[in-house]
C-alpha cells in the first residue's frame, strides 16, 4: 500500500468550509468489492457524497473547492472495536492514575482521540473508561 493513507471522513470535514468540494483521488479503495480503483473524482455537497466519477473531472463553477489528492490513496474510515481513549502506555501511566483529575483525563482523551482519527479510525468503541471522555 502507499505510504500516504488518508482519511475519507477527514476530507469530508474539509468540505464544511464550502458547500461543494471536488476531491481528486489518485487511487480510491472500494470497500464493497475490496479493490483499489484508479483515478476518481468525489463530489461532496452539504457533507454528503453526491457523485463518483472515473478520472479527474473539473467543476463548472470556479468558486467550488478542489482538493488535489492525485498522488494519494483515499480510504473510507476504519473501525476499531477495542480502544482505551482515556489512557495509553507510557512511563508515567501508573502515576497518572493517582495524580490526574477528571479534567486531565478528558484533556488527554481528546489528544488520544485526535491521534486515533489521524491514524484513519473514524469509529471506535471505548472499553473500560471512567466515562469522562
Amino acid at each position: 500500500m502507499k505510504k500516504s493513507i488518508l482519511l475519507f471522513c477527514v476530507l469530508i470535514s474539509w468540505s464544511l468550509h464550502s458547500q461543494t468540494t471536488y476531491i481528486h483521488c489518485g487511487q480510491l479503495f472500494d470497500a464493497k468489492n475490496a479493490k483499489i480503483l484508479g483515478p476518481h473524482t468525489l463530489v461532496i455537497e452539504n457533507q454528503k457524497i453526491q457523485s463518483l466519477t472515473k478520472g479527474f473531472s473539473s467543476p463548472v463553477d470556479s468558486n467550488i473547492k478542489i482538493l488535489d489528492l492525485k498522488s494519494k490513496t483515499v480510504y473510507p474510515g476504519f473501525i476499531d472495536m477495542h480502544v482505551h481513549i482515556e489512557g495509553e502506555y507510557n512511563p508515567v501511566q501508573y502515576l497518572k492514575k493517582f495524580q490526574a483529575n477528571e479534567a486531565d483525563v478528558a484533556f488527554d482523551a481528546a489528544e488520544i482521540a485526535n491521534r486515533t482519527l489521524a491514524a484513519g479510525f473514524t469509529t471506535v468503541r471505548d472499553l473500560g473508561g471512567s466515562g469522562v471522555n
